[in-house]
């Protein structure tokens, strides 16, 4: 038996990487798994690795940049699955296009702001809308929202992207208040670096050596180390955590800013000691 028997759970940006993770977790707790990407192809590597594990499981597709596309995602874990009890907000602006755009403020144009923010913060907000009543008539459900340390920290680069994971924090903030009494739960997970293969594939190892040192754990994340956290609040275990934000970073968040540097002078003898 598994914790999450019986719930279905719809999963965005699950074609790879951490959404991906997630979904495999759902599906091994036992849930029945909604995989949304933007593309069928993206889902279907997803779908039939859950399948062959024996999960059940159906896919969904489409631009959560259209806002009808939230609407269609729900009505499709409905039909799949007769309801929905959770909902894992965890796809993100990822074309190379935008993320090129999302710079410096004083260069950036409206359009990368407002794609960004219609599949980061306003894509999860009507799936939140489409999501609820299913989930009341159910007796309550709960929602994950997989946001960023962008959007608790500025950075040099991304305001875009950290702008809209804000929002998505306080959209957690805002679900968990207005809907706790009719049993919906929603927390957001704060994650940093996870080594997802094309990230593996793209940065250097200095980058890699540089976000290590800053982690308060010897290693950065794999997308396991997030799906995990996901699965636990997703599932009656957490029944009593709501209106949380979880930083599932490895500590990234948690110290001063310049952790790394003072570790290097401590190593080296240098620090003066009272």
């Amino acid at each position: 038996m598994g914790v999450l028997d019986g719930k279905v759970a719809i999963v965005t940006g699950a074609g790879s990487g951490i959404g991906a993770e997630i979904a495999h977790e759902l599906a091994r707790q036992g849930a029945s798994v909604l995989v949304c990407a933007s593309r069928a192809e993206s889902a279907a590597g997803t779908t039939q690795s859950i399948r062959d594990a024996g999960g059940k499981v159906a896919a969904a597709f489409g631009d959560l940049a259209d806002p009808v596309t939230a609407q269609v995602l729900v009505d499709a874990a409905v039909e799949a699955f007769g309801g929905v009890d959770i909902l894992i907000n965890n796809a993100a602006v990822t074309d190379a296009a935008t993320l090129a755009k999302d710079a410096n403020i004083a260069d950036m144009d409206a359009a990368t702001w407002e794609r960004t923010l219609r599949v980061n913060t306003i894509a999860p907000a009507l799936l939140c809308k489409a999501a609820i009543p299913h989930m009341i008539a159910r007796g309550g459900g709960s929602i994950v929202m997989v946001a960023s340390g962008r959007g608790v920290q500025g950075d040099l680069g991304m305001p875009a992207y950290g702008a809209s994971k804000a929002a998505l924090i306080n959209l957690a903030l805002n679900v968990a208040t207005q809907y706790g009494k009719q049993g919906i739960r929603a927390n957001s997970v704060v994650v940093g670096m996870v080594m997802t293969p094309p990230l593996a594939a793209s940065i250097s190892p200095e980058m890699i050596e540089l976000f290590t040192a800053h982690h308060l754990t010897p290693y950065v994340a794999d997308p396991q180390d997030i799906a995990g956290p996901v699965a636990f609040l997703a599932s009656d275990t957490a029944r009593f955590i709501t209106g949380a934000t979880l930083a599932v970073d490895g500590g990234m968040t948690s110290h001063a800013a310049p952790y790394a540097d003072v570790m290097k002078l401590s190593s080296a003898g240098m620090l003066k000691q009272d």
